[in-house]
């Protein structure tokens, strides 16, 4: 388990969790790295009970056979991963844009 800290560094903890999946963090926009040919994005809940999930990079995800990477920051549970797919089955259909762009929360319980 990672030890929450005043230095957390988001980026640095997507790019661990994406080579220990034995992929490839990515450095521009778009979803966080690959693995295989995949495109998978790194989800993190730090403070909170539940992951935010981006619409436009969902759909991505699930077009191109994507996956997510989860990880409770504040479990001692090792991170896991998902098919996109498998996280759109516990999606509903209400997208909220009060930070400017479509998300969604899922809850880590769903998951762990």
């Amino acid at each position: 388990m990672r030890e929450p800290d005043t230095d957390f560094d988001h980026t640095s903890i997507e790019k661990e969790l994406i080579r220990d999946f034995g992929g490839t963090p990515r450095e521009s926009f778009g979803a966080d790295g690959t693995i295989g040919d995949e495109p998978t994005e790194v989800r993190l809940a730090r403070e909170e009970t539940r992951f935010r999930l981006n619409k436009d990079t969902h759909e991505t995800l699930v077009q191109q056979d994507g996956t997510y990477i989860f990880d409770d920051l504040l479990d001692d549970k090792p991170p896991r991963q998902f098919e996109a797919t498998e996280v759109e089955d516990e999606l509903g259909d209400d997208w909220h844009s009060d930070r400017g762009y479509m998300h969604q929360f899922v809850s880590v319980d769903d998951f762990f």
